[in-house]
């Protein structure tokens, strides 16, 4: 009985484990593979090309090191989720300080003509007057990064935007994952604008929330957390903080992924649409639920999860649970 309470616990452990793995952003090989060589599997191997990108991702993460026979050797779970956290903060670091120091260097070095000001925060209720009046005058595009949280009504803003692109105001936004994951947002604005013509993408994370209009003003909140406290935004006029902010817009825009308009998404046809068990895993996964839960709320073995989200991938055509995700949305699969 120990020995049987104990296997249970290590499995526990390891789905717990697995779970948190899958939600910082490694792909569903990589994850099976390092648990597979935490439990010291005799056969710690998937099919050969599957195998050895999962350890060339592991090994870029730091997850895994080369042992006596040059087989993959687990490096310990804590150090390997502490270095992906110190990751992602440092990702998150270096581009709130790449906006933050564009704007000391333009002040050291190109003070605005005749002493003006370059930029000015713009707080509470001013910020939505401040954003309404330069969109009510944008004449050729509309630049966004768009993240919660939201301090006004989706619909109202969807309809502002539509209205912008009828009259013939280009609009591209890369949206951060958690605004596709906002209860109501992406039937109430996000898939509206992206109907009505807006150019969409869409990336895990976002550093900033961010609109620049005709290249001729800009809004920035230094931090996310700031803009939840404060209700803060930077208003940034011509400058070289702009064009800073233009370049890291679309540096964004390139690494991340399209949106497609419903209408360009064919539907699937009946045969090939996920069935219920299936539809549960999609909508647990799209609200970030862990891969333990998911499987106690399944009833099934971790293999056979694996399995599952593996026939899922195949079938939505994605490489990463992030676009299986995006897939499901996309499909109509939830």
């Amino acid at each position: 009985m120990v020995h049987e309470k104990a296997g249970a616990d290590g499995d526990a452990h390891t789905e717990e484990l697995a779970g948190h793995l899958a939600s910082l952003g490694v792909d569903a090989d990589a994850v099976e593979l390092y648990v597979r060589l935490l439990s010291g599997e005799a056969r710690a191997r998937l099919d050969d090309a599957r195998h050895a990108a999962a350890v060339r991702a592991l090994t870029t993460l730091g997850m895994v090191t080369e042992g006596p026979r040059g087989e993959p050797a687990p490096v310990p779970p804590a150090g390997a989720l502490e270095l992906l956290e110190r990751r992602r903060a440092l990702q998150l670091a270096e581009a709130r300080a790449a906006v933050a120091g564009a704007y000391d260097h333009f002040r050291r070095h190109h003070p605005s003509a005749g002493g003006g000001v370059v930029a000015e925060e713009v707080t509470g209720e001013g910020i939505e007057r401040r954003l309404g009046e330069a969109l009510a005058d944008a004449r050729a595009e509309v630049l966004r990064f768009d993240t919660p949280p939201y301090f006004w009504d989706s619909q109202r803003g969807a309809a502002a935007e539509i209205a912008m692109l009828r009259r013939g105001v280009r609009h591209r936004a890369v949206y951060a994952r958690a605004s596709l994951a906002h209860p109501g947002h992406l039937s109430t604005n996000i898939q509206p604008c992206i109907d009505a013509g807006e150019q969409a993408r869409v990336l895990s994370e976002l550093p900033v929330k961010l609109t620049i209009v005709d290249d001729r003003i800009g809004f920035v909140g230094l931090s996310i957390a700031e803009v939840e406290v404060n209700r803060g935004l930077l208003v940034v006029r011509p400058s070289g903080l702009l064009t800073a902010l233009r370049a890291l817009f679309e540096s964004c825009w390139d690494r991340a992924l399209p949106i497609q308009a419903s209408s360009g998404v064919a539907a699937a046809p009946v045969a090939m649409r996920p069935g219920p068990s299936e539809r549960r895993i999609l909508a647990m996964l799209v609200a970030g639920v862990p891969d333990s839960q998911i499987i106690r709320e399944l009833g099934v073995s971790r293999r056979t999860f694996f399995r599952r989200m593996e026939l899922l991938m195949a079938q939505a055509g994605a490489g990463s649970r992030f676009q299986l995700a995006l897939q499901a949305q996309r499909r109509g699969w939830l």
